[in-house]
């Protein structure tokens, strides 16, 4: 089986390379943006099996590049994080088509057990609308 290619957006480059090194270490192929334009970059060349979107970013926000993103492609699961505990950047990012909300810090566990969800039940499905999103926290 093909590694399933993953899209991590996040302007923490520490944070990325260690979430993206266990990821790799699951299997997963990932690229990686530390803002949004370069994020929105990859989306236009790329079709990841999953984005992990942070909600705050450089140059173009996270709420903003998803609801982009939503326009052409209602499918990719969507995974948005941040650190901001406002309700408000949840709810934003479930209404705009998020699949799932994680709160940072969260376990890196929990991080992988969202991926493997969103991952492999859109494989065996063959659907995801990218709405019904749910809010996780650690």
């Amino acid at each position: 089986m093909p590694r399933r290619m993953i899209l991590l957006v996040d302007d923490d480059v520490s944070w990325s390379e260690t979430v993206a090194g266990v990821l790799r270490e699951a299997g997963y192929d990932v690229h990686l943006a530390h803002d949004g334009d370069r994020a929105a970059a990859l989306l236009e060349l790329e079709s990841p099996a999953l984005v992990i979107l942070d909600v705050h970013l450089p140059r173009r926000g996270g709420i903003q590049l998803l609801k982009n993103f939503r326009q052409r492609n209602r499918s990719t699961p969507v995974v948005m994080i941040s650190g901001d505990d406002a309700a408000g950047s949840q709810d934003r990012a479930l209404a705009e088509g998020a699949s799932a909300f994680l709160r940072k810090p969260l376990a890196l566990d929990l991080l992988v057990k969202a991926v493997r969800k969103h991952v492999e039940g859109t494989a065996q499905s063959g659907t995801g609308n990218g709405s019904g999103g749910e809010a996780c926290g650690t």
